[in-house]
């Protein structure tokens, strides 16, 4: 094969892995979306009720949080999904309730700005996730009708192997921590607050941040690679003559 053809066939490849996981991570994002991201797990296993009952006390905006229970707490999670996922609407009329017959704003003016960026964010990506789909689907109609064969797996690391190590190069240089901090001065505005320690924030603290994000991260990654390989295997098993896996 003539290194023009190699090329051609890498961008190809390329071309597919990237919108299959996009599209992947898509489905990931729905899947755990509609089952509150597991927070009632995270909430048990990675030390949430803890942070929660040793910062809570110490909140110089609100009081008495550490007096909610568990229900409470992932009900007031799924408050937050769901108006960040509705264009932030809803995001000031969350509140909680540390004793009968109250009802305390959850979140303060930063708080909200900020969590109104990420309904933003998430916009804008629900607004690409069919025009994305569209593509894809275009792609994969390509590999049908030209008998493309599908990548092998090496060929799938071979043409991702900048990113992967690109990505996990920063990760051990740097830690994951300072990436998600670099990725959100990146993409939230300079005048917005971003980073809220526990004593100024019970959003922070109820998701005990960043920590919470990388769970739920690996988690959507994880369920993303299961759903792209199931959907690559069901593609190779697609009767057609022509169309099989490279070897």
């Amino acid at each position: 094969m003539s290194l023009r053809n190699q090329s051609i066939v890498a961008i190809r490849n390329l071309s597919y892995s990237s919108l299959g996981l996009i599209m992947c991570l898509y489905l990931s994002w729905h899947a755990l979306l509609s089952v509150n991201f597991f927070y009632g797990f995270w909430h048990d296993n990675i030390g949430i009720a803890e942070t929660i009952a040793e910062t809570g006390p110490q909140n110089r905006y609100r009081s008495g949080f550490e007096k909610t229970d568990r229900e409470q707490r992932v009900d007031l999670f799924e408050q937050i999904c769901t108006a960040i996922t509705h264009q932030g609407k809803g995001l000031k009329s969350i509140s909680y309730s540390p004793e009968p017959n109250t009802a305390i704003p959850l979140l303060h003016k930063a708080e909200i700005v900020h969590l109104q960026d990420v309904a933003n964010l998430i916009s804008v990506t629900q607004n690409l996730e069919p025009y994305l789909f569209i593509l894809w689907i275009i792609l994969l109609a390509a590999f049908f009708a030209k008998s493309w064969p599908l990548p092998t797996y090496r060929q799938l690391l071979a043409v991702n192997s900048v990113l992967i190590i690109g990505l996990s190069g920063a990760v051990l240089a740097i830690g994951w921590v300072e990436v998600f901090y670099a990725a959100h001065r990146w993409i939230f505005p300079d005048d917005h607050q971003w980073f809220f320690f526990y004593q100024d924030s019970l959003m922070s603290t109820m998701m005990q941040a960043p920590d919470l994000f990388l769970y739920i991260g690996i988690s959507m990654f994880a369920l993303a690679v299961i759903a792209f390989i199931s959907i690559h295997e069901g593609l190779k098993r697609i009767p057609q003559q022509k169309l099989t896996t490279s070897d």
